[in-house]
């Protein structure tokens, strides 16, 4: 049986951004170059990148909050209400003059993508934003309790060395738990996290040795890690070959239940949303493995960036037992 989520306080903090879907069909070549032309037919918006992980949670039933930066300009409006229709309060946004809040923009045609766009700033935030959310920050744990901090870094300026290091701090002299999913500018700079998430080709960046997904190399991948942040579980998803775990003094690849793959945009977004919380709620690592597993394998067999549904969850996870 699955723990209670609603139980549940997290705090999401990171790079958020909007994905945009310009969905139409493709009925002939462009006369001008030879690309396809689309007729549109809809456009959609919705969280991406830390907001994802937020709308993952609160697809738990997690009551949960989210801490990023927008810019100055229409798309930063857009935010506040993508986050107001999940359920999730806008008040930790800081707006930094300037700035452009990140949209990636996705033209899709019969669940195809055939392009994308991005249109960001990925420059670090200045010293007085990063100042103003960890503020924002504290006010929120402070108030109104927390039993986890969630980072996830996309690189996109949010999540600066000097806004990690006071994060963690902060949380710990709360005896909160840290859970991260970095990238790979800042990749060791998350010391003292309980839960450090990468993926297989992130920790592959890192090292100067070769990483295969195989047991012997991610223990070895592994002790890196231990040593180096001094965290107390380590987790690398492997896409294909499933996730693998080490709480210290075991380790395990757990294999993927994926039986279709329509997109794996947000997967990863999924899996430490859904991992995160089965550990703050009690579950031990293997198991809160074994949950995002089922849940990674969900969200794939779908198109686009979606959230877990809970009652497939649920009804999953009784059948796994």
């Amino acid at each position: 049986m699955l723990p209670d989520f609603s139980r549940l306080r997290v705090l999401v903090v990171g790079d958020i951004m909007i994905d945009r879907y310009l969905s139409g069909r493709v009925d002939r070549i462009s006369p001008e170059a030879p690309v396809p032309v689309i007729s549109m037919e809809r456009v959609e918006n919705r969280l991406g990148g830390a907001g994802n992980v937020a709308v993952n949670l609160r697809a738990l039933g997690v009551r949960a909050g989210l801490a990023g930066a927008v810019g100055d300009d229409e798309n930063a409006k857009l935010f506040g209400t993508l986050l107001n229709d999940h359920g999730i309060p806008d008040d930790l946004l800081i707006p930094e003059s300037g700035r452009l809040s990140t949209v990636k923009t996705r033209i899709i045609s019969q669940d195809q993508q055939l392009l994308r766009i991005d249109r960001e700033h990925t420059n670090d935030l200045l010293s007085a934003s990063v100042d103003r959310l960890i503020e924002a920050v504290r006010r929120q744990i402070d108030g109104e309790g927390c039993d986890l901090v969630l980072l996830q870094d996309y690189n996109k300026g949010v999540l600066t060395v000097n806004a990690i290091e006071r994060l963690i701090a902060m949380a710990a002299d709360r005896n909160i738990p840290t859970a991260v999913d970095p990238k790979h500018r800042n990749f060791w700079a998350y010391r003292g996290v309980q839960l450090f998430k990468p993926n297989l080709r992130e920790m592959q960046q890192q090292v100067d040795f070769p990483i295969r997904p195989t047991l012997a190399d991610l223990d070895r991948a592994a002790a890196l890690v231990f040593e180096r942040l001094n965290c107390r579980q380590v987790m690398i998803t492997l896409s294909e070959h499933g996730i693998y775990t080490h709480d210290g003094s075991h380790s395990q690849i757990h294999p993927t239940h994926a039986r279709r793959i329509a997109d794996v945009s947000g997967a990863g977004d999924t899996v430490i949303s859904v991992a995160a919380s089965g550990i703050a709620a009690g579950m031990s690592l293997t198991a809160a493995a074994r949950l995002a597993n089922l849940a990674g394998a969900q969200v794939i067999a779908r198109p686009g960036v979606v959230a877990v549904d809970l009652a497939e969850l649920r009804r999953e996870w009784s059948e796994s037992a």
